[in-house]
């Protein structure tokens, strides 16, 4: 053959030893059919290590096949199942190859026609760890879930499980208990339910259904730590949601963890600030703010800080004011005090209308409703588009509790009583100010035909202790309390509790409860709010930033925690697990590729402070890989662009869910094939002394240059390149080399390589010497090629080797490729006859 090729090569007559440079000749590979191609196909001998063979290069070559197969556009169960076989026969080359678990996992799956549930627990017991990627595990356990047709059956599968995999993983042993307490539930068996939903939240805290579960079953036995507990995971875990963070700052307000509130309403305007940046802070945030901080003994200052910040927003809230004048007399600076409480006045003085068009309601405890409702009664819902109402409510309320000053409180209060009579609010507020100026019995009579409420208690209270009822007063003064213990009428029974020699204790032990949050938090229970920009970094790394032609590279994606928190990776979290990466190919040629990889992942629960996952992706795939293998003479730059939870904007744009967090981008580059003389030659010479390693190589390089000369065929250059009229059948004679190889491994490679390349007669004759080769990966990588360059009659040779082929992955491949299944043999040692009657058939291809 070297000498041929010499014979060739001297048809090239540059100078400088490259290839001549003229037009692109018409060229197209066909396929020929001709009728029998091979007069007999024999049953290839069984050696004693025919099925021990080892490669791990063949094994990792069929495993991009696979790779290629199952994530093709036009997927089908067909294509799964030759993607299933060729991953077996990975495994059967490379006892090492752990690799292919997660895809033969999700191809196994997939496959609606077959019951691979043994197969998949098998596949499972061996892929689960603590590293495994739970989208993976998900989608098996939903799998074999789908087998099962009854209760029972699905509980004894999922016992199972969890015996056999528990302690490999545990958010999976958190999952599956989770599944079994739902099926405990559905009939009714409601301590089992208990007993493995309690089991789920302690191996998963971030276990959402699970705790919900139990708040359904036995909210009983949630005790104020573990809820306050589930909540500030929720903030930890999507530090975005303001709903979890007002419920935690609630929460905590009402549990009379004020330092706690105080801080977490702090990281609620910081948040508010990020979410609506051109929109002021609502009312209702501010007095919420204020009043924990007042009810702390440290933050006391900061009331005046709020207070300030928000009236140069220009607003006036008398209630903000109210307490920020309080806030300075607890402090000791009385000066300050008078002048707040004193401008205030003034504004009332001089506006008739001091909260413009908003609903301000008397305690601000309570609910709120819609985030903006500002609460001051814990009772009371007034939401009432008559400011003037509000307005007479809130200026009574000043002068019974900020200002106390009982004629000026009994004219507001008689003014919004007026108004609206039907208030509890304005009766209590009434009833309060009659009190005040000692008209007890009409206060009584006044509040025993409204609702309760926080002021009608504590008006009630002092009548009964006017009335020498001491007892029942405290009691009473204490039920006031507890309605909304921060209020500024809480602090009024507490001073009144105080004349008594008597103290408000808390239902809850404060001090307990801190020190079993820090046990799980640390000092800091609240987060400092960080925008996502600066929580996560990520970053698409590949080994090198240029490849040559035909090697293979691949990425890794690597998502980094800059926070102090963990970064949780859930449904609920900042990060949900998406990836995709773009890419754009430009230089010699130019396509955008979209999506080259899709793909949801969860190979950890959460990232620890300071640290990174690394996620492999394979980049050389789909459209790109086929352009690079195509396309050996063009240099190439290629940009890819990486998106965590992808979304697409009305403008069709793709971006980060995160929109603060810029996607990341990597650039590398494929300098094109520079053909020569010398070149051409060496890689000729190799083809016969080369190592294995490098006739592959030289194999593929072929393969490319002939692809890319059909590419170039009946069209205009798309770049400058090098080419011969002759190249073609030199080229192919170095293919027929390989292929005639006694080498199995060069064998089978050059064949993998060359299912992209149209074949002609002389190719598709050599190939099929290859189907009685006695290396089995030889003939099923033969039997693929073929068939997917066949003719309708190439099926008789499928169902030849599907019923007689001594090796079982080249049976199954030829039935994936659709070959008539076999009848399973009735006899255990049924033989195959070897005589002239079972000669595989005459094929016309």
């Amino acid at each position: 053959m070297q000498e041929k090729v010499k014979g060739e090569m001297a048809k090239w007559t540059s100078a400088d030893g490259r290839f001549p440079t003229g037009e692109v000749k018409s060229f197209a590979f066909w396929l020929f059919t001709c009728a029998f191609l091979c007069p007999s196909l024999i049953l290839a001998q069984d050696f004693s290590n025919s099925d021990q063979l080892f490669s791990p290069s063949i094994g990792q070559k069929f495993y991009e096949i696979a790779y290629e197969l199952a994530n093709s556009e036009d997927v089908n169960e067909s294509r799964d199942e030759q993607a299933i076989v060729f991953l077996s026969a990975t495994a059967a080359l490379d006892s090492g190859a752990n690799y292919i678990l997660p895809d033969m996992i999700k191809l196994t799956c997939r496959n609606s026609e077959r019951n691979y549930s043994e197969t998949v627990q098998h596949l499972l017991a061996n892929y689960v760890d603590e590293s495994a990627d739970l989208e993976v595990v998900r989608k098996a356990v939903r799998y074999l879930l789908e087998q099962l047709n009854s209760r029972e059956q699905r509980e004894q599968l999922l016992a199972g499980m969890l015996k056999n995999l528990g302690g490999k993983n545990k958010t999976l042993d958190s999952e599956l208990a989770t599944l079994l307490g739902l099926l405990a539930a559905e009939k009714a068996d409601f301590d089992t339910a208990t007993s493995y939903f309690m089991s789920a939240y302690n191996d998963n805290k971030y276990n959402r259904l699970a705790y919900e579960k139990l708040v359904e079953l036995v909210p009983e036995q949630i005790e104020p730590v573990m809820y306050l507990e589930h909540l500030r995971l929720a903030l930890g875990e999507n530090p975005l949601d303001m709903d979890v963070a007002l419920a935690f700052a609630q929460y905590a307000e009402r549990l009379q963890l004020y330092q706690i509130a105080a801080d977490a309403y702090e990281y609620c305007v910081d948040l508010f600030k990020f979410l609506h940046p051109s929109q002021p802070i609502p009312d209702w945030l501010y007095l919420s703010r204020i009043i924990s901080n007042y009810n702390t003994k440290r933050n006391r200052h900061k009331c005046l800080q709020i207070a300030s910040e928000f009236r140069q927003s220009g607003r006036f809230n008398l209630l903000i004011e109210a307490v920020a004048g309080k806030a300075a007399a607890k402090i000791g600076d009385t000066a300050q005090a008078n002048r707040i409480l004193q401008a205030a006045e003034d504004k009332i003085n001089n506006q008739s209308s001091i909260i413009n068009n908003q609903s301000s309601i008397i305690n601000h405890q309570s609910s709120i409703i819609n985030h903006q409702s500002s609460i001051i009664n814990h009772q009371s819902s007034i939401i009432n588009n008559q400011s003037s109402i509000i307005n007479h409510q809130s200026i009574a309320w000043f002068y019974c509790f900020a200002l106390p000053d009982a004629d000026k409180a009994i004219n507001w209060a008689n003014r919004a009583y007026s108004a609206e009579p039907n208030s509890p609010t304005a009766a209590g507020l009434l009833a309060y100010s009659l009190v005040m100026n000692g008209q007890q019995n009409w206060a009584k009579t006044l509040i025993a035909n409204y609702e309760h409420n926080q002021i009608a208690a504590l008006t009630l209270a002092q009548i009964q202790l006017d009335n020498g009822q001491k007892d029942l007063g405290i009691e009473t003064l204490k039920s006031a309390i507890a309605d909304d213990p921060g209020s500024l009428v809480a602090e009024r029974a507490k001073e009144i509790l105080a004349q008594y020699d008597r103290e408000y204790i808390p239902p809850v032990d404060i001090y307990l409860v801190t020190a079993a949050l820090e046990d799980s938090f640390g000092q800091r229970l609240v987060p400092e709010f960080v925008s996502p920009d600066k929580i996560i970094s990520v970053q698409l790394s590949v080994r090198g930033d240029k490849f040559s032609y035909g090697r293979k590279f691949s990425g890794t994606v690597i998502i980094t925690n800059n926070s102090s928190e963990p970064l949780v990776i859930s449904d609920y979290g900042l990060f949900s697990g998406n990836i995709r990466i773009d890419a754009n190919i430009t230089g010699d040629l130019n396509e955008k590729i979209p999506e080259l990889v899709s793909v949801k992942i969860q190979t950890a629960l959460l990232i620890k402070p300071g640290q990174s996952i690394l996620l492999p992706v394979q980049l050389f795939t789909a459209k790109l890989r086929d352009i690079l293998l195509t396309y050996p003479q063009a240099s190439l730059n290629m940009e890819f662009t990486v998106f965590i939870d992808p979304v697409t904007t009305e403008q069709g744009k793709v971006t980060n869910r995160l929109v603060d967090l810029e996607p990341a981008r990597l650039v590398i580059k494929r300098p094109g094939v520079k053909l020569t003389r010398k070149y051409l030659q060496n890689r000729l010479d190799s083809l016969s002394r080369g190592r294995q390693n490098q006739r592959n190589k030289i194999a593929q390089l072929f393969i490319g240059l002939l692809m890319e000369q059909h590419a170039m065929a009946n069209r205009g250059p798309l770049y400058k390149f090098m080419y011969a009229d002759w190249m073609a059948p030199l080229l192919k004679s170095a293919l027929l080399y390989n292929l005639a190889d006694d080498d199995w491994v060069v064998k089978t490679y050059t064949m993998a390589a060359m299912l992209s390349l149209p074949m002609d007669y002389e190719l598709i004759d050599t190939v099929s010497e290859n189907l009685h080769d006695t290396r089995w990966p030889v003939r099923m990588m033969a039997i693929y090629l073929l068939a997917k360059n066949r003719s309708d009659n190439f099926s008789k040779v499928l169902d030849w080797a599907a019923k007689y082929d001594s090796n079982k992955l080249v049976r199954d491949m030829a039935v994936a490729l659709g070959a008539a299944e076999p009848q399973e043999q009735q006899e255990e040692n049924q033989t195959v006859p070897t005589d002239s009657n079972t000669q595989a058939p005459s094929k016309e291809m």
